[in-house]
């Protein structure tokens, strides 16, 4: 159809190129923001990098705190996707996506999980 060829056939709008290795040190950057956050509120933590001797497999952040964590530092946000892909990784654990917030400390980014996970761990905080 000609509607769709001239739509294929016009110029597209891109943002800003990141180089594959640029982005991979944004995210390692970020994995590391995110465990240096956690041990500051008394967790354990350490990229799974880190603890696999450089291999990324799993969850993003290795800690104790009671949550899987996936930590994510894009451009684009992809929340279903990441939200499914820290469920998988966590089976029956809570998980928890955290996303880092453009021009902010991490502990200003955002946390994304699913709300019956938020509510099973709020019902744990004696009141």
């Amino acid at each position: 159809d000609r509607v769709v060829q001239s739509r294929l056939d016009a110029p597209q709008k891109r943002s800003p190129a990141v180089s594959g290795a640029a982005s991979q040190r944004k995210g390692k950057r970020w994995e590391q923001d995110v465990c240096r956050l956690l041990e500051s509120y008394g967790w354990s933590a350490i990229t799974s990098r880190n603890a696999r001797g450089g291999s990324q497999q799993g969850e993003d952040v290795i800690t104790d705190c009671p949550l899987v964590v996936e930590a994510k530092n894009q451009q684009r946000m992809d929340l279903a996707g990441w939200l499914d892909q820290a469920l998988e990784q966590a089976g029956c654990d809570p998980a928890v996506v955290l996303i880092k917030r453009r021009q902010k400390p991490a502990e200003h980014g955002y946390a994304l999980m699913r709300i019956d996970q938020l509510l099973d761990l709020v019902r744990r905080i004696p009141l």
